[in-house]
């Protein structure tokens, strides 16, 4: 977005789950992609070495050593959608940084209470009233979770660009900066 400074962003993050019946227990991400991908161990860490460049060629941190956690997404996204309920993009974007910091870089799980706590708590929500009320936002993040597996077809990140008369441009996946322009380049013709 730095690269197209003549454009006006707003950023939604809507949600989507990869696992719905994930565990809500903590467990390691090397062994969930061992048995997913049907893989060695040091396969698996290859594969972790390669995303942690992929990351760290856009100035991102990734956690490549055992010991990364995975677990049900479910209140992640509850979290990041009362954000959005109360602060919109920006109190959201807050919130999505303490989650991805936590899981990308620190290998916690994606349901880590002090974690999901502090997101709440950048947005500017009352951590430990969101976390305590299974109510928030549920609604709302049904019918998100409902529009995402309408919208994504080939997996996350997916991404999709609109302008202001509805024309848009998707795509899934982790793609460099040029991809992005591009698809901005589209979308204001």
């Amino acid at each position: 977005m730095t690269s197209a400074p003549d454009l006006d962003f707003e950023v939604r993050w809507l949600p989507y789950q990869l696992n719905p019946v994930a565990s809500e227990d903590p467990s390691s991400k090397t062994e969930m992609y061992m048995k997913k991908f049907g893989k060695t161990r040091e396969q698996v860490q290859q594969m972790a070495q390669g995303m942690g460049e992929k990351f760290a060629a856009v100035g991102l941190p990734f956690r490549t050593e055992d010991g990364a956690l995975v677990s049900n997404t479910y209140q992640a996204h509850r979290v990041l959608t009362a954000a959005y309920q109360s602060g919109g993009p920006a109190a959201q974007d807050k919130a999505v940084e303490v989650i991805f910091n936590g899981y990308f870089k620190e290998g916690r799980a994606p349901n880590d209470p002090a974690m999901l706590e502090a997101a709440a708590a950048a947005a500017g929500l009352d951590g430990k009233a969101v976390l305590a009320d299974n109510s928030t936002a549920s609604a709302e993040l049904k019918r998100e979770l409902d529009l995402g597996r309408q919208i994504v077809d080939s997996g996350v990140p997916h991404f999709v660009f609109k302008n202001e008369q509805g024309k848009s441009v998707q795509f899934s996946g982790a793609h460099p900066p040029a991809q992005f322009l591009q698809a901005f380049a589209e979308v204001t013709k």
